[in-house]
Parts: structure tokens; C-alpha cells; sequence
């Protein structure tokens, strides 16, 4: 059994290198934007830590529901998690986490950064000609769409 985990960490080296350095200066910028006196950065930096979280908690549901999708045949979510657990293990619904968990860090924080920004601004340009409601509906449309091009 430790020759097996051994030799998984040998052949994964470098991914496990690259994800434990992203991962531990994620973790303390995470922690120091505690002290930032930028709101703005630290909202974005708090806003890619909750999609983060939020991806890890939803990520097998995605997986699962994609998979039924993209099958020939309509395929129940059931029946879907039954083949993907039989035919690949626990493993098996963690497959793309590490392209939903950079996503996410990207995500989260061009989206509260930019909500932040451009909420402040909208509210400065049409306060007075329109309600409060239409702004941060703008604000945050206009957001979606800059985010999600990233």
C-alpha cells in the first residue's frame, strides 16, 4: 500500500507541487487580506474564496449532471452516479476540480472586484435619473458579462 501511494506521488510530482504552491500562497494572501485597508481587494480576494468553497461543495453534482448530458441517450442522475462510481471509483466524480477550483479564484475575484468598482461608480452616474434597484441590476449584469469573458 505505500509503495502504491509512493509511486502516485512520484508520477503526480509536479502537479502536486504546482497545486501545494498555489495552494499555500492562495491560503496566506487569503489570511493577510484580512489586515488590506483596500475594500475593493479584499472583497475580491473574500469573493474568490466563497466561489472556491462554493465549486468544491457543488463540484460532484456538476460532474454528474455534465455526464448525463452529454450521454447519446437521456440518462437519470441515479443511473449517471451509478456508472461513474462503478466504472471509476470515488475518484472519478473529482475529475476537472483542478480547472473548477483556478476558475474559481479567477472568477470570484474579477466578479466582487468588478461588482464593487462598477456598482460605486453607477451609483455616482445615475443616482438621481434612476432607482437604486436599476443600478445594482445594472451593475451587477454588466458584471456577469465582464467575468464571465475572463
Amino acid at each position: 500500500m505505500a509503495s502504491r501511494a509512493l509511486n502516485f506521488i512520484y508520477f503526480h510530482r509536479r502537479r502536486i507541487a504546482v497545486t501545494a504552491g498555489f495552494c499555500g500562497a492562495y491560503g496566506m494572501t487569503c489570511h493577510s487580506a484580512i489586515k488590506w485597508k483596500n475594500d475593493v481587494l479584499r472583497l475580491g480576494i473574500a469573493g474568490s474564496l466563497a466561489t472556491v468553497f462554493i465549486e468544491a461543495a457543488f463540484h460532484m453534482v456538476d460532474t454528474v449532471n455534465i455526464r448525463a448530458k452529454s450521454q447519446a441517450k437521456q440518462i437519470s442522475t441515479f443511473k449517471m452516479t451509478q456508472l461513474i462510481y462503478r466504472g471509476e471509483g470515488l475518484k472519478g466524480f473529482s475529475k476537472g476540480f483542478s480547472a473548477a477550483f483556478y476558475g474559481g479564484v479567477a472568477y470570484g475575484f474579477t466578479y466582487f472586484v468588478i461588482y464593487k468598482v462598477l456598482k460605486e461608480k453607477l451609483k455616482e452616474w445615475l443616482e438621481s435619473k434612476v432607482d437604486l434597484a436599476v443600478v445594482y441590476l445594472l451593475a451587477a449584469f454588466l458584471t456577469e458579462v465582464c467575468s464571465l469573458s475572463v
